[in-house]
């Protein structure tokens, strides 16, 4: 039997049906992964049930396309290692779990629903919180949503944006290319899903800028511009809000602190988090000698697939 959390019926439905989930399987699935993991040379990764079955259910238990995922999540925390700043919980993101700006509320959307993210933009002070900050923090938060909530990887994420006193001085420390780099993991590495993005309390030159952005994406239908809380409020639904809106989903101030306590709790698996990672040259070397066609490894594409990955 998996050594996974056992989940809510309304969940373990979504699972079924959606993820194509089938617990006569799952043992075995579970097992190719690891087994390809332990194969690859040039890969450390973590091998135990609940981190592998964040990535399978990700990938509707393909396990070809787990494995692509797993080498993607871990290729780029070897290559932006910068980006990242170490793995250490460190006074940086102790100061941005305090800071107001990020909570993550207690209730889904319904038992079988979505997780919730709620982010203050006018609590972000750019004296102190730079743009990649705020990314390595939503890093550390991803990793460890990966470990301990389901309704978040299977049935994926909300998130709120309030945009009242944004700080327009931060939106200066954009530049395309980190975005790109940092689009990347929360895309192609994190195994969750954006479901929407609900934006409030933008002005309207705001609000402007937003609509030309939505027009270029590829899914306009994620990204929702509210012009007053009571849009919000009908779109989310009361309950589902924080008390500070007039919801009955927890105050903020509660979520930040079980945030830091959370993140306190994980120190130790950041600090062995040092350890995992993908060894280039290595892994250089094995695709060589697949190429000649005496594969060091089994199981492993002879397509590129699993190539270097490049972000700039």
């Amino acid at each position: 039997m998996a050594k996974i959390r056992s989940l809510e019926p309304e969940l373990a439905e979504v699972a079924r049906t959606q993820l194509c989930e089938d617990p006569s399987s799952t043992v075995a699935k579970i097992e190719a992964l690891r087994t390809w993991i332990d194969k690859q040379i040039y890969l450390e990764a973590r091998t135990d049930d609940q981190f592998l079955v964040a990535f399978l259910r990700f990938c509707r238990w393909d396990v070809e396309e787990a494995k692509k995922r797993v080498l993607f999540y871990y290729t780029y925390k070897s290559k932006e290692r910068e980006l990242l700043k170490g793995r250490q919980v460190d006074d940086k993101l102790i100061e941005l779990a305090r800071s107001g700006i990020f909570a993550t509320l207690p209730k889904p959307i319904g038992p079988g629903g979505p997780r919730i993210h709620y982010t203050r933009m006018g609590h972000i002070e750019p004296s102190k919180h730079s743009v990649s900050d705020i990314f390595r923090f939503h890093a550390f938060r991803a990793e460890i949503e990966i470990n301990t909530d389901d309704n978040w990887n299977i049935a994926g994420v909300v998130e709120i944006i309030d945009f009242t006193k944004i700080p327009y001085s931060l939106l200066l420390q954009f530049d395309p290319g980190m975005f790109k780099r940092m689009n990347a993991f929360l895309e192609h590495g994190i195994p969750a899903n954006l479901v929407a993005t609900h934006i409030v309390n933008a002005s309207r030159e705001t609000q402007f800028v937003l609509g030309l952005v939505r027009n270029v994406m590829k899914q306009k239908e994620l990204l929702h511009i509210h012009s007053t809380v009571a849009s919000l409020r009908k779109a989310i639904g009361l309950e589902y809000l924080p008390v500070e809106m007039g919801g009955d989903n927890g105050s903020l101030s509660d979520a930040m602190t079980r945030y830091e306590t959370q993140l306190l709790s994980f120190s130790p698996y950041f600090t062995e988090d040092e350890r995992y990672g993908v060894d280039e040259k290595l892994r250089e070397a094995s695709e060589k000698d697949q190429e000649r066609g005496a594969p060091l490894v089994t199981d492993v594409p002879n397509d590129g697939t699993f190539r270097m990955i490049n972000f700039d």
